[in-house]
């Protein structure tokens, strides 16, 4: 089942969409948001895979690895 939706996005942004082969707006926003979706699903599971063979000590290593990453990129 589908439904109608309405958005509002920047101009170049729809001039994007309309660019990439397709049949329509919609089946293009369709296929993105299918991808997106696959996206999220796939980081989600490869956590959870991770947190599953990681031990406690490994865990805290790559949490604090990660930490200090996100923290330098805000500071550049």
């Amino acid at each position: 089942m589908k439904s109608k939706i309405s958005v509002t996005v920047e101009h170049s942004l729809v001039e994007f969409l309309d660019s990439l082969p397709g049949e329509s707006r919609s089946w293009k926003i369709e296929q993105a948001l299918r991808k997106l979706q696959r996206l999220v699903e796939e980081k989600e599971l490869r956590a959870q895979l991770l947190d599953y063979q990681e031990d406690d000590a490994e865990r805290l290593e790559r949490k604090q690895w990660e930490s200090a990453v996100a923290e330098t990129m805000w500071d550049e």
